[in-house]
């Protein structure tokens, strides 16, 4: 408890350093004059001890007591009494702290105030100004001015120094953004594929099973396959482990060893799992560029529809229309991730006995858009194995689609998903060009 109002001292004084620095010579000078000529005149007397009093506040109040020594400074120029100390010692306090705390233009008003204040008991020939001549009226002035600018020049430093600062802070940022949005593309590409394949495993495991039963003679199988059913739920559930460190936010700043492995990484990885913050989508540059990326999609289609058949459900999945020549990698690719999580999704979700499964891909001239439904599963859908007992369940993780979500977010789409009437629907849009302004509308 005693240590944090040290520490908010401590930061306090190093923050303030300048004011307290100033305000202690100037306040020392003028005590000294004081000691040696003090003020005779009571009006004079007034206006030193207001001086003195805002010479102390000054690193409290900056702009209050630099107003109130400037008008005491005024002030004892028409007092025929040239007892007390010097006044020019706190009018310099008092422009430094109005130049350092103020903006240009008070500033200013405060060097003019002085300055007219001085001139005008000069031009009446009166004895009682700071300086009896013009000569030294305007070294007084230039003095005035230095005091002016030497204070503006430390807010001008500290304000550099904050620009720094900021500036820092918002690469730190923009550094933490990209690796979260590299983190998610990797655990995008880690729950696609490996979980994917792992659950297709682990429920292949579980149809045996339930197959199998409990005939003895297949004892040695079941046992096969209750271990495959096993370890592919164990490394299932480390790779959702994985997976929730990847979305993680980064609190720390990368150094350079971090950002030497990260690269390495990062070029062992392929162009989806880039950050999205390239300004440029990567394109294709090879002339059939186009029939890879429909090659691959025809790929995924047909692995997606051979996994779903092999586990006994029955839909189907087609293709609306072309892939542009044109087309962005990265909405290739996310297109392809997608359809994979849409199809772990219905193996996780759906009963094979509960209906069919529909899945539409349309190719329209600026987006893709992708729309599947399929009836959700009612629990125990499943059944027991053959000898009552019940297979270990595959465990949703829930941050498959929200991972897509913001992947196709960042590349200017929208995913969308809804239950109604005992079936699920997702419907998403994914951009021919990331970052595309005018998006095509799904045609009605």
């Amino acid at each position: 408890m005693n240590g944090k109002p040290a520490a908010e001292a401590v930061h306090w004084i190093r923050a303030h350093w300048f004011r307290l620095a100033i305000a202690a010579f100037t306040l020392a000078a003028t005590l000294i004059e004081w000691s040696v000529i003090p003020p005779i005149y009571p009006l004079n007397f007034l206006f030193s001890g207001l001086s003195v009093i805002a010479i102390v506040l000054s690193p409290f109040i900056p702009r209050i007591s630099g107003w109130l020594i400037i008008v005491t400074v005024v002030a004892r120029l028409f007092v025929l009494d040239l007892s007390g100390p010097n006044p020019l010692w706190a009018a310099y306090l008092a422009l430094a702290i109005i130049g350092y705390d103020s903006a240009i233009p008070v500033a200013v008003a405060a060097l003019l105030t002085v300055t007219i204040a001085e001139c005008v008991p000069v031009a009446l020939n009166t004895f009682n100004a700071l300086s009896a001549t013009w000569i030294g009226m305007v070294n007084y002035i230039g003095m005035f001015t230095l005091a002016t600018m030497g204070g503006m020049s430390f807010r001008w430093r500290k304000q550099r120094d904050e620009i720094r600062e900021q500036a820092l802070a918002l690469e730190r940022k923009q550094w933490q953004l990209d690796t979260l949005q590299r983190n998610t593309r990797l655990a995008s590409r880690i729950h696609d594929s490996a979980s994917g394949g792992l659950s297709y495993i682990a429920l292949t495991a579980q149809r045996e099973l339930r197959r199998i039963g409990d005939d003895a003679a297949y004892h040695d199988e079941q046992q096969d396959w209750r271990f495959v059913n096993d370890q592919a739920l164990s490394v299932l559930d480390e790779i959702h482990h994985v997976i929730d460190l990847l979305e993680q936010p980064q609190s720390s700043e990368p150094s350079s060893h971090d950002s030497n492995d990260s690269n390495a990484e990062h070029s062992a990885t392929d162009s989806a799992l880039e950050p999205s913050a390239s300004p440029i989508p990567k394109r294709s540059s090879c002339d059939n560029a186009t029939s890879e990326q429909w090659s691959k999609l025809q790929t995924a289609i047909q692995q997606a529809h051979s996994k779903l058949a092999h586990l006994q459900f029955t839909g189907n999945i087609e293709t609306r229309g072309n892939l542009p020549d044109n087309c962005a990698d990265e909405s290739a690719e996310e297109t392809i991730n997608l359809l994979g999580e849409i199809t772990a999704n219905i193996t996780r979700h759906m009963s094979p006995d509960a209906g069919e499964y529909c899945c539409v891909i349309t190719f329209g001239t600026t987006t893709i858009e992708i729309m599947e439904t399929n009836p959700i599963a009612r629990s125990g859908d499943d059944g027991p194995n053959a000898d009552g007992s019940m297979p270990a369940a595959l465990k949703p993780h829930g941050s498959g689609l929200a991972m897509h979500k913001r992947i196709i977010h960042d590349l200017g789409g929208e995913l969308n998903t809804t239950a109604e009437d005992g079936d699920w629907i997702l419907y998403a849009r994914i951009p021919m060009h990331p970052g595309s302004s005018a998006p095509e509308r799904r045609a009605s």
